[in-house]
């Protein structure tokens, strides 16, 4: 049977092939089109046509008739004619129309005519629906300025027109000549909830925040650490957009203040380019690296160098010596092998050295010895292995020469000395030295018959000595005492209106076992402030 026209359809075609057999329905179409019918007895055309595999494993279950696939909403679509085919089983058209539907068939020989129609047979239709969502974000509207200028303003009117349902971003930028900052002052500030204002600081490639719109205030400056600073803005409001003004000005940048070395200090000229900072040692110790150095114009102005470190130096020579110390030499913590220093000290012609042990802290496999003479066959004025104990006094040189020899087997942090010397006329006496201490005297060449008395810091008393000693004997002077040492007292009875109480042995560690009461009296009618600095 031909089914009648209908009215949808505009074209009718017949194709001939062999044997239809459908075994894939693809449907694309969004819109309702036309229904066709394959016309031929419903019950042939059913059992030659197995069920059709569709998308995500879901089957649909045909009637008798011939099998439809019925899209929901496809608007009309005008169906193409194909031309008449004949060929073997397996062949197709290589290209179907968008929107349609991609027969293949196989088998024996049939012809299939008739015209589409609506209303021709009834079928059971599978519909599948797929929701696609689609997120659009808005194109931002880009704008960037730069100021060159030494002085000027930014503010909100600098910027384009904010397009409707879209968001700004802008960047200021201000580049001044090398060697100058930029000086950035808020004159107002009025944001809007959601709005960013973030001024940062530019070094080469990183950019620095250095103030945004939390902590922006009227009258607030911000300084740039180079010649370039950045405002960034950024708003979504479509109809109140923030308000902002900020004034700039150069300013001349500076290298920063130089680090101060342990055991050391530094002397600054000037900041700015061009300035000099000097570096100097404390005595004992000599300066690893650059003793000047000079500030560089840049972007962001930097010292010549890196900053110089103080070390104690293993050995070395020092030539019409006055007066420095010898130390024990700067600890790495990575030395395994054995460590041998040697010092040659000599004094002008007709002088002569004293050494004074202020501090000799040896472990067993140590060893330490003073010669008096500038070589090790000279007479041994101390040697470590073979004292009982330090001379505190000190040790004198026979001639205007002396050489200290120190060997450490395993070095170790425990180690630790600090030796005075110090150059004197001959027929005078050397100057005296008190560690946390003072002393005056009668006489500043230290001649014949010169008093000298000591005292001591606060919190210190008067041990091992005498307070006065004097210079004695004229074939070869020498004081008739020792100097006396300054020892951080183990208790006593304090009755001065102020003072210091210091742990003994300060500021070395104290023993063990001490056992100290310090007692302060004062007026009766007076009360005490204690006042615990460490």
């Amino acid at each position: 049977p031909t089914a009648a026209p209908s009215a949808d359809a505009k074209q009718t075609f017949p194709v001939k092939k062999k044997t239809p057999t459908l075994k894939q329905i693809n449907t694309a179409r969004k819109h309702p089109r036309p229904k066709p019918t394959l016309p031929g007895p419903p019950q042939a055309a059913s059992s030659a046509i197995p069920p059709p595999e569709l998308p995500w494993e879901v089957r649909a279950t045909t009637s008798h008739p011939a099998l439809q696939i019925s899209p929901s909403t496809l608007p009309p679509v005008v169906p193409r004619p194909f031309p008449d085919s004949t060929g073997d089983a397996g062949e197709a058209p290589t290209t179907a129309p968008t929107s349609a539907a991609v027969s293949q068939t196989n088998g024996a020989e049939s012809e299939v005519h008739g015209s589409v129609s609506e209303e021709s047979q009834e079928t059971t239709t599978s519909t599948i629906i797929t929701t696609t969502v689609i997120t659009t974000e808005p194109t931002p509207v880009l704008c960037s300025m730069s100021f060159h200028d030494p002085e000027g303003y930014i503010d909100s009117t600098d910027y384009p027109p904010l397009p409707l349902h879209g968001y700004l971003e802008c960047t200021y930028n201000v580049t001044v000549y090398t060697g100058y900052g930029v000086e950035l002052q808020v004159k107002s500030v009025n944001l809007s909830d959601g709005e960013v204002l973030s001024i940062r600081g530019v070094d080469g490639e990183a950019l620095v925040v250095l103030a945004n719109q939390t902590l922006l205030v009227e009258g607030q400056v911000i300084r740039s650490p180079t010649n370039t600073i950045s405002v960034y803005f950024r708003t979504f409001q479509d109809e109140v957009v923030g308000t902002f003004q900020l004034h700039y000005q150069v300013f001349m940048l500076s290298c920063n203040f130089p680090r101060r070395p342990d055991f050391g200090d530094v002397t600054v000229m000037d900041l700015h380019s061009g300035g000099i900072a000097h570096f100097h040692c404390h005595l004992g110790y000599e300066l690893q690296g650059p003793r000047v150095l000079t500030c560089i114009n840049a972007s962001r102005p930097h010292w010549s160098s890196p900053e110089p470190i103080c070390s104690a130096p293993c050995g070395g020579t020092v030539h019409n010596a006055t007066i420095g110390r010898v130390l024990s030499p700067s600890y790495t913590g990575n030395q395994s092998s054995s460590m041998y220093c040697v010092w040659a000290i000599g004094a002008p012609p007709g002088q002569k050295l004293h050494l004074h042990f202020e501090k000799l802290l040896l472990t067993e496999k140590d060893r330490m010895v003073v010669y008096s003479g500038d070589t090790n066959q000279s007479a041994v004025l101390y040697d470590s292995l073979r004292a009982d104990s330090v001379p505190f006094e000190g040790v004198i040189s026979d001639g205007s020469s002396m050489r200290i020899d120190f060997l450490a087997e395993e070095p170790a942090a425990a180690t630790a000395f600090n030796i005075r010397f110090e150059a004197f006329e001959r027929g005078h006496c050397y100057e005296p030295y008190i560690q946390n201490g003072n002393f005056t005297t009668s006489d500043p060449t230290y001649n014949l018959g010169t008093t000298v008395e000591f005292t001591c810091d606060p919190g210190h008393s008067l041990e091992q000595g005498p307070a006065v000693i004097e210079c004695v004997n004229m074939r070869d002077p020498y004081w008739n005492d020792t100097e006396p040492l300054c020892r951080a007292m183990c208790g006593g009875e304090l009755t001065a209106v102020a003072g210091v109480i210091l742990s003994p042995n300060w500021p070395e560690p104290y023993a063990e076992g001490e056992d100290c009461i310090w007692r302060v009296h004062v007026g009766e009618e007076k009360r005490l402030f204690l006042d615990i600095q460490l």
